[in-house]
């Protein structure tokens, strides 16, 4: 008996030297790295009204992927730079927005650490701790992180700048992406619309 108490022990040990050595595997460079991203433009026709139009683009996208400032290989930071612009034709106001979407593969949610202990009364009474690590695991997420909104003028180019803009994104493992987003909501006494461009998406 002693004997199997002893094998789950150790094999109890040797789940969690995996699971630490699992997220010190996955532990970022120090080093950082600045990815230029192309620019995305589109323009729109409302739908019944061949005169208003409506344009959406992103240009000077870069991205900073910078180590963690707590060196956990579940925590991914970056600092994002971008400008957004939009143009409205034969509409009488919208807005300019735009952020990112955020998404990662495998939540880690809280975890603990303890015992499981054996106590054994025989000819020679024996305790056995059994140590014990659970680690919570739950599908990925994506999320919105808005970075502005501006009202648009009509006929006017209207511009929203970011400059590192700081991104992270904790209990995460696997890989994080991000994917940059430009919307504008045109309005007119007749039609409301929106359209939007959408950057190329990038792992942190």
């Amino acid at each position: 008996m002693a004997s199997k108490n002893v094998k789950s022990a150790a094999r109890a040990l040797a789940g969690t030297a995996v699971a630490c050595a699992t997220v010190a595997a996955l532990t970022p460079s120090v080093d950082a790295e600045i990815l230029s991203m192309p620019g995305h433009e589109r323009t729109f026709t409302a739908p019944g009204e061949a005169s208003m139009k409506f344009t959406v683009g992103s240009r000077d996208e870069t991205i900073n992927r910078i180590p963690p400032l707590n060196f956990m290989g579940t925590t991914r930071e970056a600092l994002v730079s971008t400008v957004a612009y939009g143009r409205l034709n034969g509409a009488t106001g919208g807005k300019l927005r735009m952020g990112y979407h955020v998404g990662c593969a495998v939540t880690i949610g809280a975890g603990t650490m303890g015992m499981s202990p054996d106590i054994i009364i025989a000819q020679n009474p024996a305790f056995n701790p059994n140590p014990l690590a659970t680690l919570n695991l739950s599908p990925g997420e994506v999320g919105e992180v808005a970075l502005a909104e501006k009202e648009m003028i009509p006929g006017k180019l209207i511009q929203v700048s970011v400059r590192d803009f700081h991104i992270k994104v904790n209990s995460c493992t696997g890989p994080v992406m991000i994917r940059q987003y430009a919307y504008v909501d045109a309005k007119s006494p007749e039609v409301d619309d929106s359209g939007a461009v959408f950057g190329d998406p990038t792992w942190l």
